[in-house]
This record gives C-alpha cells, sequence and structure tokens, in this order.
C-alpha cells in the first residue's frame, strides 16, 4: 500500500497556483449562515488533516490561507482552518482510529477511500453527506452526477472524492508494433491476439528487443499484498461484468461467471509472467515487459528518463468483452470526510463544512482542480476534465494525463466494507494465489479453467468477511 501513497510532481507543473478564490453563496435550509467579514471578534478554529505527503499539505495549506484571509465567518464568528499532516505510523487509518478514540480527531480530513470509509460509518464516526446541499452543488459543479452513485456505502454518501488514479493497462509501445499491432488491445479476442503472437515471437523478435516476459506481476501469489487484487482482479472483474459490485452489505454478490472470466483474463499470460522483483521496468533503456497495470504517480519519474508517451509506452482501456462496452476500471481513489466525536462541536462542524464548500463551490471548483492537478499530477474526481477549457493547457501538454482522464468517469472505487483486508487476503489465498501456480506451468494464450478456484476463494471470502 506504501505506493498508494507516493506522490510525485511533475517538474514542469511543480509550481502550484496559489489563487486567492472568491465567492461563497449563502447556506440554505437550516445551516449556519455563512458571510464575509464580522465584527463579533469571535474565531472558530477547524483542523483540518492531510495525507501525510508534503505536497498534499502544501495544497492544502495554500487554500486554508486563502480561506482564512477571505474572513468568512458562521453566525457571526470567524472560521479559521489550521492544517496539518495526519499521523503516519504505522498507517493514516491506524492513526485516524486513535484519534477518534482519543478524542483529537479533526473536524475534516482528506485521504479517505471508500472502504475505509465504510468502516468509519459502521461505527458511526462520519456524516452522511447525502441530504446535503451543499454536497449535491459540489457534485454538480464537478460534473461527478455519475462517478459519485459508486461511492454509496448502503445508499448514502460519507465521502467527497477528490482524486481518482484510474487502473488501467500500460503497454510497451515499440514491442506492440514489433509484434504488429498499432494501438493497445481493448475486447477479450483482441488481447488474446496479442499475448498469442507474442508466445509466438517471444524467443525471435521480443527477445531481439529485450523483452523477456509478457506481463510484470509479482504480488499474484501473496495475500499479504492483498490490496493489489484492486488492481488484478477488480479492474478486469468490472470491466468484464460491467461494473458488477461485489460486496453489497453484508453479502457477497460477486458474479461467478465474471471472476472466472478476470481470473482468466490474467491466466492467458501463462507462464510468460514476470514474478520476481523489478525496481522499476518503465525506465529501463528497453523495458523488460509488453505489459503491466499503470501507475499514474509515476509520470514524472518517466519524463524524466525520457520517456515519451506514445512512442515508448501507451495506457490501454480495461479489457471488455465486446467493443462498445463500457471499460469499467478500479479506482484508486481518496476524498474527505467530516468526523462526528465529542470532541468537536457543532460551531466547528460547521465551520468544516463551510471551508469545503468554498474550496469546491461552483465559482472556486475549476481552479480548485486545476490546482491540484499541478500540485501532485493525480487526476481531480470531475466528469470534464477533457472538456472543460481551464484544464486543456495541461491536457495537451501531458497527453498521458489525458488518456488517463478518459478512464476516470467509469472508475470504481474499492468494495465497502469494514472488511476489506480480510476479504481480499482470503481472495488471494484460495484464489488467485493457487491459480496462479497452475497458470506458471500453462504456456501463453492457454489460461487453465478458474472455476475451482474461483469457488473456493467464494467460500474464503464469505468465512473471512462473515458474509452471506
Amino acid at each position: 500500500m506504501k505506493r498508494m501513497k507516493r506522490v510525485v510532481a511533475i517538474a514542469a507543473a511543480a509550481a502550484m497556483t496559489a489563487s486567492v478564490m472568491t465567492g461563497c453563496g449563502k447556506s440554505g435550509g437550516n445551516e449556519p449562515a455563512a458571510n464575509h467579514g464580522g465584527a463579533s471578534g469571535e474565531v472558530v478554529s477547524v483542523d483540518f488533516w492531510t495525507a501525510p505527503q508534503q505536497v498534499q499539505y502544501n495544497f492544502w495549506e495554500s487554500k486554508a490561507q486563502a480561506f482564512n484571509e477571505a474572513g468568512i465567518t458562521v453566525d457571526g464568528k470567524k472560521i479559521e482552518v489550521k492544517v496539518q499532516q495526519m499521523p503516519e505510523s504505522p498507517s493514516s487509518e491506524a492513526g485516524i482510529q486513535n484519534a477518534i478514540a482519543t478524542g483529537t480527531v479533526p473536524a475534516v480530513s482528506e485521504n479517505i477511500n471508500r472502504g475505509f470509509a465504510a468502516t468509519l460509518a459502521a461505527s458511526g464516526a462520519v456524516y452522511d453527506l447525502s441530504g446535503e446541499t451543499w454536497f449535491t452543488d459540489v457534485i454538480e459543479a464537478r460534473k461527478m452526477e455519475d462517478t459519485i452513485t459508486n461511492w454509496a456505502i448502503d445508499g448514502k454518501q460519507y465521502v467527497l472524492p477528490v482524486y481518482v488514479n484510474p487502473m488501467i493497462w500500460q503497454w510497451n509501445m515499440k514491442a506492440l508494433k514489433a509484434l504488429g499491432f498499432d494501438s493497445a488491445p481493448k475486447t477479450v479476442a483482441e488481447f488474446t491476439a496479442v499475448i498469442t503472437e507474442f508466445a509466438a515471437q517471444r524467443d525471435t523478435t521480443m527477445k531481439e528487443i529485450g523483452v523477456t516476459h509478457s506481463f510484470y506481476r509479482p504480488s499474484l501469489t501473496r495475500p499479504d499484498q492483498w490490496w493489489d487484487r484492486w488492481y488484478d482482479f477488480q479492474m478486469p472483474y468490472e470491466a468484464l461484468t460491467g461494473g458488477k459490485p461485489w460486496v453489497e452489505g453484508n453479502k457477497l454478490v460477486l458474479d461467478k461467471e465474471g471472476a472466472v472470466e478476470a481470473f482468466e483474463l490474467i491466466g492467458l499470460f501463462g507462464n510468460s509472467i514476470q514474478s520476481g522483483e523489478i525496481s522499476s521496468i518503465w525506465t529501463e533503456a528497453n523495458p523488460s515487459v509488453l505489459v503491466t497495470i499503470n501507475a499514474p504517480w509515476e509520470i514524472s519519474l518517466y519524463r524524466e528518463n525520457n520517456k515519451v508517451y506514445g512512442e515508448d509506452y501507451i495506457y490501454g482501456q480495461a479489457i471488455v468483452k465486446n467493443d462498445g462496452d463500457i471499460p469499467y476500471n478500479f479506482a484508486d481513489s481518496k476524498g474527505l470526510v467530516f468526523y462526528k466525536n465529542k470532541s468537536i462541536t457543532d460551531e466547528e462542524h460547521a465551520g468544516a463544512v463551510e471551508f469545503v464548500k468554498w474550496v469546491y463551490n461552483k465559482e472556486n471548483s475549476a481552479q480548485t482542480d486545476l490546482d491540484w492537478l499541478n500540485a501532485t499530477t493525480m487526476l481531480p474526481v470531475r466528469g470534464d476534465l477533457n472538456d472543460n477549457e481551464i484544464f486543456a493547457d495541461v491536457m495537451k501538454e501531458y497527453p498521458e494525463l489525458a488518456a488517463l482522464a478518459e478512464a476516470v468517469p467509469y472508475a470504481i472505487p474499492s468494495i465497502a466494507t469494514e472488511k476489506v483486508t480480510d476479504i481480499q487476503t482470503a481472495l488471494t489465498e484460495s484464489g488467485t494465489a493457487p491459480y496462479m501456480n497452475e497458470v506458471m506451468n500453462a504456456e501463453p494464450g492457454n489460461a487453465p479453467d478458474a472455476t475451482p478456484y474461483v469457488e473456493a476463494a467464494m467460500e474464503a471470502m464469505k468465512q473471512a468477511g462473515g458474509l452471506e
């Protein structure tokens, strides 16, 4: 999970625009009234925790400073936001849970994925946002109407998504062309054709250009790296099933046929999978694999090593059954939550809401998300990244980001259960690990039958997660 925390700034865009933003409408309904300025002299201090990454701290600190300077008040009291990084040891999730237990949790924090949000929601530690007018307004301003449905937890919304890394395929463009393909495969049939051709030319053309393996994935047999099932199981599963869920509440609703197809898609690589650890495949002069699962956080690293998108590598959509199917994928995505705790006053909560409203309101949201993109190179969760003129210059300069942005509307976050670790560990122990042992004895293009492994995994997942 360490790599999920890595943030790499694009060198040419590392200087973030810390614009002073304007515009904050009055709160509606029964919410406290917010205004600019105030004469009471009273101050409400709001704690905001960022991810344990300096670049994200810098981003939110600049927004807090701009907000504080705007002098916004709630019920006559000035709101001041104080920013700090959340504790990282032993994990940020553990740090938050400890803060909740000790009454030191902030009013609001970022860095929360859907799975951990489900844990927090189950214990009543965070607010449901789905009935809030301001939340609906932010969703509309960021064109997130389709995306936000995938964040629901038992029909409610607890997270305001901030960023998303759509996890799709990353292809060695030179190797694809050497095999006779001008673009990345989209369907199972096209994918199979590429792998079959790789097998035919493995000891000739591929060997000549230094490509020794079809796919790099050392963690498929490792239960201790359960989080990687988000990328190598959930990503293909979502695309092959039309975005079907696999856990809902206390029920395992995994589509068995879709799970078998997802297993067997990986199984097509056969014994050409590179299962040994390699530090950085894509920065090598001649990458030794045909394809990996993408790592959007490494974009600037590729550029530093003179790798050109479209020439050295390209992103390929999640593989679908038939041409025209929606290429759903996994969303490596996190967002903001508001905490419920006896140590947080109603005024502090209202102030936290006012800050987030101000950052993401209709007037400010696009600039906020542009600043975020420039600071972190991680795509903001928006439905108009390739259509909104404000992002045009960045997308033109970085076609790799534009390619990833096309996958954002179809990105589905992690399963919403507090038992995610147990469930995905069981999936690995009883499913992917033993299946890969058979795969590694098969020739590329001939995936072994995954049915018994999926059946065993489903039973183990039920037991581990206490699921029906």
